[in-house]
């Protein structure tokens, strides 16, 4: 899964004299989130870029890692700036950081009129009025069982937008020792399938044609749903209500990587090729010491199966280096699974201490320059292979999807989630077009029209 920071632009445009801006940090997830919050209060507010004409400011924020944190203050000592020159001006701080810190964030930014956690921001109308009605400083991180998004009807993609994400549950029960998700998203709440299906119909109609579906650890989706279907379950269903959509999941937990959801790959007509699979280490030792329940071997097997069952397949994933008590051979075994398993793209990390987990209480931490050293040779070798997967299309002609234009460029993908670059007009944006791939770079491809 790979880690961003995103000034969200105007989504929808509507009548209202109020101007909300969102400035989100992190992953799908947040964005997705963020677009939630915009479509609860398009009655009262419409969308602006620009951060100082607004009357209201919420900042997403994510806390997977510690720079994240970093960011967040540095942006709320701009924005208090605004506030001195704009009392009425409303400040709020959602996501993960406001979870983990709750009210400890006013200590920091006295400023900040409302902190919800990701739970909470389904509420945020509420929180609103009640900031209206004269209280102050509201805290709401509440963490729930039960997890319901409500039904809103609005387009929820901006304009022109042929992509979308549904987030089909929320929180994670696996508790790897790196990992602070559990304690600011809670655990596994799954959402009904139905509530899904009329998420992504909804979708279709507004001319969404690749939806993507979010979760911490979306093999485990179902769980407490009675009667409902599993996630391999779902995925048929979508496949069979909606088989011209192109259908994507993120992100996979390996050990609940079923042979059922692996034959998914082979069968469904609408599920593209393409598996984000973090795999973080190459040393049993160190997925141990992280509580991942899987060994290396185990991984290697269920990357074979997945290219057996479908041999076009991109598989992602996502790489820690620095882990505590990670040695030298540690390092080894972690460069010598990248090299078995072929990764056509791969996000690395240096191990980031976070407050509450396990690890961060280990005695054997790694030396931050040890960390540097060892993130460079990795993101070399990670280059190198990747380049040498994206070289294998070099001559071949494959259907795209074209999703964006700037500047007589077009941008599209392919089912095996390659961002292909192409140029076209403009009308092209949302139709699936057949490009030749004539050259092959790190981390995308240059194409032209077949015509």
């Amino acid at each position: 899964m790979k880690s961003l920071v995103r000034q969200n632009d105007q989504l929808i445009v509507n009548k209202a004299q109020r101007k909300l801006h969102i400035i989100t940090f992190g992953c799908q997830m947040n964005e997705y989130d963020s677009r939630r919050m915009a479509q609860i209060l398009m009655g009262q507010y419409s969308l602006t870029p620009h951060v100082d004409e607004a009357d209201l400011i919420i900042i997403n924020t994510c806390s997977i890692r510690e720079k994240a944190e970093h960011k967040l203050y540095s942006l709320l000592g701009r924005l208090r700036r605004l506030k001195a020159t704009n009392p009425s001006l409303k400040i709020g701080v959602a996501g993960c950081v406001a979870q983990q810190l709750g009210n400890r964030l006013f200590s920091r930014a006295p400023y900040v009129d409302f902190v919800i956690g990701p739970q909470a921001l389904y509420k945020i109308d509420g929180i609103l009025g009640k900031l209206a009605h004269g209280e102050i400083r509201l805290c709401d991180i509440e963490l729930s069982r039960r997890f319901q998004i409500p039904c809103i009807d609005a387009p929820l993609p901006k304009k022109g937008d042929v992509r979308a994400y549904v987030t089909i549950m929320q929180g994670c029960d696996n508790f790897c020792t790196y990992c602070i998700v559990p304690f600011v998203r809670g655990r596994e709440i799954s959402r009904p399938s139905e509530d899904i299906l009329a998420e992504v119909e909804s979708l279709a109609r507004q001319g969404i044609r690749d939806v993507t579906l979010l979760g911490q650890n979306v093999n485990s989706y179902g769980k407490g749903l009675e009667g409902d279907v599993d996630f391999s379950g779902l995925l048929e269903r979508i496949d069979s209500v909606f088989p011209d959509v192109r259908l994507r999941f993120t992100t996979s937990h390996p050990k609940d990587l079923s042979d059922r959801l692996i034959d998914c790959f082979g069968r469904l007509g609408s599920l593209c090729e393409h598996l984000h699979l973090p795999v973080q280490s190459g040393s049993d030792r160190i997925l141990k010491r992280m509580n991942r329940r899987y060994t290396s071997q185990h991984y290697l097997e269920m990357v074979e199966k997945l290219r057996r069952t479908c041999p076009d397949i991109t598989i992602t994933t996502d790489l820690i280096v620095g882990f505590p008590g990670e040695t030298d051979e540690d390092f080894e075994q972690t460069l010598a699974l990248v090299k078995e398993a072929k990764f056509d793209q791969a996000f690395a990390f240096k191990y980031s201490p976070r407050p509450g987990t396990a690890a961060v209480k280990m005695k054997d931490q790694v030396d931050e320059k040890v960390k540097s050293q060892r993130l460079t040779r990795l993101l070399n070798f990670l280059n190198d292979i990747g380049l040498k997967q994206y070289k294998k299309f070099e001559g071949r002609t494959c259907q795209v999807l074209v999703e964006s234009y700037s500047d007589s460029k077009l941008t599209a993908r392919t089912r095996g989630n390659h961002v292909v670059n192409i140029e076209g007009p403009k009308d092209l944006v949302g139709r699936l077009i057949n490009v030749y791939i004539e050259r092959a770079c790190h981390h995308s491809l240059i194409g032209r029209i077949v015509h």
